[in-house]
This record gives C-alpha cells, sequence and structure tokens, in this order.
C-alpha cells in the first residue's frame, strides 16, 4: 500500500502480486484536484505499478520485487474532498490514453 501526497513516511515498496495507492492531494485551487504534472506523475506511477516495475520518483527501503505484470487500485481520498471525483476521472482518462497509444 501507498499514501501517496500525506504527512506520514510513504513506502513505496511492492510486496504483494498488486499495488493499492490512496493519493491525498486535492487542492481547492486545482479544478480536477491535482494540476496536470501531479496527474501526469501518477499516471507514470500507476502505469509502472502495472507493467511490474516501480516508479524511479518513489522511494523504497528494500530490494526490487520480482517483475511481473499486476493490477493497480488507485484511490483519490483525502485532501480537498470535493474535488476527489474529478481528479479520479482525469486519472481514468489518462490511463485510458496511454492503453491506447500502446495497444
Amino acid at each position: 500500500m501507498v499514501a501517496g501526497d500525506s504527512k506520514y513516511p510513504q513506502i513505496a515498496d511492492v510486496t504483494a502480486p498488486f499495488v493499492y495507492a490512496r493519493i491525498m492531494g486535492t487542492t481547492e485551487k486545482q479544478k480536477s484536484g491535482y494540476g496536470k504534472a501531479a496527474l501526469d506523475r501518477w499516471t507514470a506511477r500507476a502505469r509502472a505499478w502495472s507493467a511490474g516495475g516501480a516508479p524511479e520518483d518513489l522511494a523504497t527501503f528494500g530490494p526490487a520485487a520480482k517483475t511481473t505484470a499486476r493490477d493497480v487500485f488507485l484511490y483519490v481520498i483525502s485532501g480537498y474532498k470535493v474535488s476527489n471525483s474529478a481528479a479520479a476521472m482525469a486519472l481514468m482518462a489518462r490511463v485510458g490514453k496511454a492503453l491506447d497509444d500502446v495497444g
């Protein structure tokens, strides 16, 4: 589990055959909860996890887990809660476009 954008330490080691990430950085200042750069970063992280890798911009503490494709569950919670659904929809659109670009 990764708790992104929180005040608590973030541990991004993959220790299961799936990734459960909770991102908590939505703000009132952004129409979609997150700015474009942040949405792009979370999309890239989700794609890396899904492909069996690990995002290069998140710290880990142990050796890398075996590389294997995995399911990624990315939840937008906390932060500016009114914007969470908009952020989730923006992420879904980016992930869908990324998949279209690959396939």
